[in-house]
């Protein structure tokens, strides 16, 4: 049984960065993070985690905003696992932090799921920008992002999105 939770004991924290980048790194297809970075999401409850038998097998990250908007990103799932509940049961958790989301994918097939299933809609990298008080721009100036950026940029189109708690 796959168990997935944003509460971790604080002595847990760098055990868990350690293995999720250890992870990321035999996966170059994940944008990698910095251990600081997850640590300081651990201590937020803002790291979706994953773990079959007390081994990591999945994580979503979700990255606060400003304005009430957190960005939804950095996503792996071991692929024997990837039927979608566990994505779904990671995304659930991370929509309660705040009441806009904000997202970019390289596949348009995800995307169009994402609105079909979550309510998520398509928006301009602007639109994305503007909810987020800038904040989805800023935090790719670092070395990291930008290099990341630049290589998924080089090979796809993105796709920005947003979300809104219904009812708001």
């Amino acid at each position: 049984m796959v168990d997935v939770a944003t509460s971790f004991a604080a002595e847990r924290h760098g055990a868990l960065a350690d293995e999720i980048r250890s992870i990321a790194r035999a996966h170059p297809e994940v944008s990698e993070r910095s251990a600081r970075q997850l640590r300081r999401a651990l201590r937020g409850r803002r790291l979706a985690v994953a773990t079959d038998d007390g081994r990591v097998v999945g994580w979503f990250l979700s990255e606060p905003g400003a304005g009430g908007a957190h960005e939804l990103g950095y996503l792996f799932v071991e692929s024997r696992l990837r039927t979608g509940e566990i994505f779904d049961r990671m995304l659930a958790q991370l929509l309660e932090i705040d009441r806009h989301a904000v997202a970019v994918t390289f596949r348009p097939g995800f995307a169009d799921w994402l609105q079909r299933s979550y309510g998520f809609e398509r928006a301009s990298l602007g639109r994305v920008i503007a909810l987020s008080h800038g904040t989805f721009l800023l935090r790719r100036l670092s070395p990291m992002r930008l290099a990341a950026v630049a290589r998924h940029t080089s090979e796809a189109t993105p796709i920005y999105l947003t979300w809104t708690r219904p009812g708001l």
